[in-house]
C-alpha cells in the first residue's frame, strides 16, 4: 500500500512542480509593488493611503473566495481554472502598462484579485490534493510551501536585476514597466503550459463539496475560532513586512532596489522556516514552537520600532530572525487541525472559514498602513510596527487559549 502511495506523488512529480511554480508565479504581478514601494508610488503619483488600498481591493475578493471559491473548484476542472487564471493575470498585466491613474489601478487589482484568489487557490490546494496518495498529503503541501519560497527567490531576483538594469539606463517608472512586462510575459506562457502539460483529477467526491449545512456545524467549533484567530495574528506579520522596504529606504537612506533586497531576503529564509519548522514542530511540540516564533517576531518589532541608533547591518539580521520565526509559524497553522479534533468530514469548510477570518489582514493592513504614514509621516512607521508588535503578542496569548482548551478535551 506504501509502494502505491509513493508511486502516485512520484509518478505526478511534474504536475507538482508545474503547481508548485504556478503557486508562486501567480502572486508575483499583485505584490510586486510592495517590493519597489517608492519608486511605484512616485511612478503613479500615489499616495500612501491609495497605495493601501490597492492593496485592500486585491483582498478583498480573497476573503470571498476562501469560502466559496471551493465551490467553483468543485465543478470546473482545476487545471481549466489555473490555466485561465494565470492566462487573465498575465493579460491584466499588460493593461497595466497603459494605466497611468488611480481609477483604474483600482480595477487592474480587482481583477488580479478575482484571478489569483477566487478562481486560483481553491483549484490550486485540490490539484496539490488530487496528485498524492492520503499518506504523502503533508510531502505534498511541505514540497510546495518550500518550493514556492524557492521559486520566489529566483523570479524576484531576477525582476530586481531587470529593474535596476533598466532604471540605470533610463529611470524608475520604465523599470516598474519593465518588471510589470516581465512577469506578464511568464503569466501567459505558464497559463498555456499548465494546460498542456497539467493532469486532470478524478470527480470530487459529493461529500468533499460545500454545503451551509456543514458551515453551521464549523461555526459551533470554538477551535475554528481560536486557529482563526492564530492565523490571522502571524499573517499579520506576513503582510506588514512589507513594508520594511520602504522604512528601510527612509530609515537608512538606501535606493529603491536596497529597500527591495530586504524584503525579497524573505523568500530566501522561507524555505528554512517552513521546512525546519515542521521538522521541529514534531519534536518539542506546535504550540511550543508557534509559541516561539510570535515572541521571536514580537521581540524583533519593537527592537526595529524602539532602538533608535540601529544600523543597516543589524537591521538586517533582525529582519532575517523574524522571517524565521513567520514562516515557521506560517506553516503551521493548519496542522493544528487535527489535534484540535476538526472532523475530516467538514475540514474544507474548516478551512475555507478560518481563511476567511485569519487573512483578514490582507484587507486592514495595507489601508491602516497607508493611513498611518500619511498622516504621521515617517513617524508613522514605528506607530504601525507598534501596533505590529501587541498583534503578535495576541497571539502567543491566542495560543495559550488553545493549549488549554486541549487540556480541558483530553481530562474529559
Amino acid at each position: 500500500m506504501v509502494k502505491k502511495i509513493e508511486s502516485k506523488l512520484r509518478s505526478n512529480i511534474w504536475s507538482l512542480i508545474i503547481l508548485t511554480i504556478s503557486g508562486s508565479l501567480i502572486y508575483a504581478l499583485p505584490y510586486f509593488r510592495n517590493y519597489y514601494y517608492d519608486a511605484y508610488v512616485e511612478t503613479y503619483n500615489l499616495t500612501n493611503t491609495q497605495m493601501g488600498t490597492l492593496g485592500s481591493m486585491f483582498g478583498v475578493f480573497g476573503m470571498i473566495s476562501y469560502l466559496f471559491g471551493g465551490i467553483v473548484a468543485d465543478f470546473i476542472s482545476p487545471k481549466k481554472l489555473i490555466s485561465v487564471s494565470l492566462v487573465l493575470t498575465g493579460l491584466a498585466g499588460f493593461s497595466h502598462l497603459f494605466v497611468s491613474n488611480y481609477s483604474m489601478l483600482l480595477i487592474i487589482y480587482l481583477v488580479w484579485g478575482f484571478t489569483s484568489l477566487f478562481a486560483f487557490w481553491p483549484s490550486l490546494v485540490k490539484g496539490i490534493r488530487s496528485i498524492a496518495g492520503s499518506d504523502e498529503q503533508s510531502k505534498a503541501y511541505g514540497f510546495m510551501e518550500g518550493g514556492r519560497g524557492i521559486m520566489n527567490a529566483v523570479h524576484l531576483a531576477v525582476a530586481l536585476a531587470m529593474f535596476n538594469y533598466i532604471s540605470s539606463k533610463a529611470n524608475d517608472a520604465a523599470g516598474i514597466k519593465g518588471v510589470i512586462t516581465f512577469y506578464s510575459i511568464v503569466m501567459v506562457v505558464l497559463g498555456v503550459l499548465v494546460f498542456i502539460l497539467l493532469k486532470d483529477p478524478g470527480k470530487t467526491d459529493k461529500s468533499e463539496r460545500f454545503n451551509f449545512k456543514q458551515l453551521l456545524t464549523v461555526i459551533k467549533m470554538p477551535q475554528v475560532w481560536i486557529l482563526s484567530l492564530i492565523l490571522c495574528a502571524t499573517y499579520t506579520m506576513n503582510i506588514s513586512y512589507m513594508y520594511f522596504s520602504p522604512f528601510a529606504t527612509s530609515a537608512f537612506g538606501i535606493a529603491t532596489a536596497g529597500g527591495a533586497l530586504i524584503t525579497i531576503m524573505a523568500d530566501y529564509v522561507r524555505p528554512v522556516g517552513s521546512i525546519g519548522g515542521g521538522f521541529l514542530a514534531d519534536r518539542v511540540g506546535r504550540g511550543r514552537l508557534m509559541t516561539v516564533g510570535f515572541l521571536v517576531m514580537a521581540v524583533c518589532t519593537f527592537a526595529i520600532t524602539f532602538l533608535h541608533s540601529i544600523t543597516l547591518p543589524v537591521f538586517v539580521v533582525i529582519c532575517a530572525l523574524l522571517y524565521l520565526g513567520m514562516y515557521s509559524n506560517y506553516g503551521l497553522v493548519f496542522s493544528f487541525m487535527e489535534e484540535g479534533g476538526i472532523p475530516m468530514e467538514v475540514s474544507g469548510t474548516a478551512i475555507g472559514l478560518i481563511s476567511t477570518l485569519g487573512y483578514l489582514p490582507e484587507v486592514i493592513c495595507p489601508l491602516v498602513f497607508g493611513r498611518t504614514i500619511d498622516g504621521f509621516g515617517d513617524a508613522g512607521y514605528r506607530y504601525y510596527f507598534i501596533g505590529v508588535g501587541v498583534i503578535m503578542i495576541i497571539g502567543i496569548f491566542a495560543l495559550s487559549i488553545w493549549n488549554r482548551s486541549l487540556k480541558k478535551k483530553k481530562a474529559l
